[in-house]
């Protein structure tokens, strides 16, 4: 199986969103696709049904001139600064292969939690549901949801899908070292909660890898984990300019659920 590669500089919010949802498009061609990439700002996502009145502290985001974004996505408000993000999209029928709507999910942990294993972390996938959590306007980092990755009890790896038919789309974060006090302001998250529900690299690995050395690892799991053949390339923004647009425009980012 090939996997297809493709690592991105540090981009825009509209830019980031409309790369991945075009990767659902692009992973028709077969094999696996499988985008690292960056933020050229602190930026926010919000997930496709969330409101952005309860989600989000405008005046604080105005303030610090943080933008935002809404992902194509479901899932909860994340503040993307200081972290390395993936996106992973397929149309193979390993990943379609039970019928649990959580199967593409529970692939993509495990190779990620192969990557995390490498740097001697000893990590867990969360088996439960968050239900009264999950109902609630806060920030992605207060609760790990179902196959997401936890280290020492605490959330580590954020993501939320998109099917479409026979094809999903996975992305999420690491963060290498977020600050809290940010986010809660940003999504309106008790700081406490925060405080105490996840973990950055940076509090549970010493040295934290290089940028390269992690994108490195990343891409070495998938290899390990799908039996796969690397191949890198490119993704062309002219080809998927339309949705450029739309991720900058008005209409989709406040969009009412």
């Amino acid at each position: 199986m090939e996997i297809h590669i493709y690592r991105e500089g540090a981009l825009p919010g509209p830019l980031n969103m409309a790369a991945d949802e075009y990767l659902m498009e692009k992973s028709k061609e077969g094999g696996i696709h499988l985008r690292l990439y960056n933020w050229c700002c602190p930026t926010v996502t919000i997930g496709y049904s969330q409101s952005v009145k309860n989600a989000l502290d405008l005046n604080y985001l105005k303030k610090e001139n943080i933008p935002f974004v809404r992902r194509i996505t479901g899932g909860k408000a994340v503040l993307h600064h200081n972290e390395i993000t993936y996106a992973v999209a397929s149309r193979e029928k390993l990943f379609f292969s039970n019928p649990s709507p959580y199967h593409p999910y529970l692939l993509v942990s495990e190779a990620l939690a192969i990557f995390l294993e490498n740097l001697r972390l000893d990590v867990k996938l969360a088996s439960n549901k968050y239900g009264e959590l999950s109902r609630m306007d806060i920030a992605c980092f207060s609760f790990p949801g179902k196959w997401e990755i936890k280290v020492n009890g605490r959330k580590l790896v954020s993501g939320a899908m998109k099917k479409k038919m026979d094809v999903f789309m996975i992305h999420g974060t690491i963060p290498i070292n977020y600050i809290r006090e940010k986010i809660a302001r940003a999504t309106k998250t008790p700081l406490e909660m925060l405080q105490k529900s996840f973990y950055s690299l940076k509090e549970v690995l010493n040295p934290v890898p290089s940028r390269e050395e992690l994108e490195n690892g990343i891409i070495e799991a998938f290899r390990e984990k799908f039996r796969g053949k690397v191949i890198e390339g490119k993704l062309e923004q002219n080809e998927f300019q339309q949705l450029i647009e739309k991720y900058s425009s008005r209409e989709w980012n406040f969009r009412k659920p």
